[in-house]
């Protein structure tokens, strides 16, 4: 999360040209607070749903669950650089880091279409888990494989 403004995206067409996988997502008007911009805590909704959808889109679901892994996240960031108001839409970046055997990062930019500029970046470390006894397992190949889909 240490890029500058300079190294943004300007737009929607630059942003699906920078990540393998972006995540178009409405702004509700119920996201926003008593202050009249979204939320803090919404944010963490929205890297939720981009990053569900990621997977969804990768195919690892049910299969991941099935085979008995599940992914829990062990760290979680957002830096907010600009408030978003209702109405607008949000383009979600997600690129993803294999750290080791049984965990990575995903970084993520959110791209207002409304300000025509990042206004949030964030990453989350997430462990691939067994759910029996909660303990760090090695992902399995195929998942590995399919996400190298969006480094």
């Amino acid at each position: 999360m240490n890029s500058s403004a300079k190294n943004w995206p300007v737009s929607v067409a630059d942003m699906a040209s920078r990540f393998n996988y972006v995540h178009v997502k409405k702004v509700h008007w119920g996201d926003m607070d008593a202050l009249g911009h979204v939320n803090n805590v919404v944010y963490f909704h929205y890297l939720e749903q981009s990053r569900l959808s990621m997977m969804e889109h990768l195919g690892v679901f049910p299969r991941l669950f099935d085979e008995q892994v599940g992914l829990v996240i062990a760290d979680a960031h957002c830096r907010y650089k600009a408030p978003v108001i209702y109405p607008d839409t949000l383009h979600i970046g997600l690129r993803v880091d294999l750290k080791a055997a049984d965990r990575m990062v995903i970084h993520y930019q959110l791209f207002s279409e409304k300000l025509g500029r990042v206004v949030a970046e964030a990453q989350t470390l997430q462990f691939t888990v067994s759910p029996s006894t909660g303990r760090p397992v090695d992902m399995p190949d195929w998942f590995r494989l399919a996400l190298e889909a969006v480094q």
